[in-house]
């Protein structure tokens, strides 16, 4: 798996809405936020609106095309998710990563194009905040977290989780995003690959009922059948104010049979501090501990060129 450099100061970083209309405000406090970093971030086509999508597919896929083609860029950052990737799978090249590895960050309908980089070019990629979306909201303590994971720095990483729901370790590349979105790639060219991998969940929003009906998909479709391991996010507002109880026998039922370990709450994705997960990269699971430790560098500054 190849992995992009860390940024530095000066570098200019494409700003991306393969998915829905982000807020002008937020952009601008996102946008500001990064020249503070000392970085030079470009929007590109993030003001068309089509439907509830930030602009037409062409147009949406030809700025991704354009900032991974362009090598001025040394980041691409999703604004918002929303909706939108999953019409750009015939649109966009994944081949363009391969031959232009640098960070690429987002989550939320993100998680589709993430995976597609991971499985199709072989680049590490970053489930993390998104520049208008909730970068704005983060906490002084996230946003320096995230700050830090961009310039390759120590101290970024948190992969505690909060509970343990069955106990065990394993080993494997991290991959996953959010559970409602991956579920509609199977059978599709953007299918998520989960075996012998770590398998990375979380929403918003969702009643128990239908994490029941996605989780059920993703059994009856053979993507449990052989995770190595899998680790939830905290499932914001997924509970019907039941509490995670709930969350966790829809989960073990799902897995019967199946001998994996399952920890919940890591702080990623909607609703909280949101920590950067390295996709692609090896990670240890102890359901026990309970979180997530890194077993390898997730960037790389021998891959810096230009």
């Amino acid at each position: 798996m190849v992995k992009p450099a860390p940024l530095a100061a000066g570098d200019r970083v494409a700003l991306v809405a393969p998915s829905g209309v982000c807020d002008p405000g937020r952009l601008a406090t996102g946008v500001q936020l990064l020249r503070d970093w000392g970085l030079d971030p470009v929007t590109l086509a993030v003001d068309g609106r089509f439907r509830y999508m930030a602009d037409s597919d062409q147009r949406r896929a030809a700025a991704l095309t354009e900032a991974f083609s362009n090598n001025d860029y040394r980041a691409v950052m999703a604004v918002r998710g929303g909706f939108g990737c999953a019409r750009l799978i015939d649109r966009f090249d994944t081949a363009l990563v391969a031959a232009n590895p640098i960070i690429l960050t987002g989550f939320s309908d993100l998680s589709l194009l993430l995976n597609r980089v991971v499985q199709e070019a072989g680049v590490a990629c970053y489930h993390a905040p998104m520049v208008a979306a909730d970068l704005p909201r983060l906490g002084e303590a996230a946003r320096e977290s995230f700050r830090r994971f961009l310039f390759g720095e120590d101290g970024w990483f948190a992969g505690q989780a909060e509970q343990c729901w069955r106990g065990g370790v394993a080993e494997g590349l991290l991959v996953g995003g959010c559970l409602s979105v991956l579920v509609t790639t199977l059978g599709t060219p953007a299918e998520i690959d989960t075996e012998s991998r770590i398998l990375f969940l979380e929403d918003v929003a969702e009643k128990p009922y239908r994490i029941d009906r996605m989780m059920t998909h993703l059994r009856q479709a053979g993507k449990l059948d052989r995770v190595a391991g899998l680790v939830l996010g905290p499932m914001t507002d997924c509970d019907d104010g039941q509490g995670p109880g709930v969350l966790r026998d829809i989960v073990l039922e799902a897995l019967a049979g199946i001998d994996c370990p399952v920890a919940w709450g890591l702080q990623s994705g909607h609703g909280c501090d949101n920590g950067v997960l390295p996709f692609g990269c090896r990670v240890r699971l102890d359901a026990d501990a309970p979180g997530l430790e890194l077993l390898e560098s997730v960037l790389s500054p021998a891959t810096r060129s230009g």
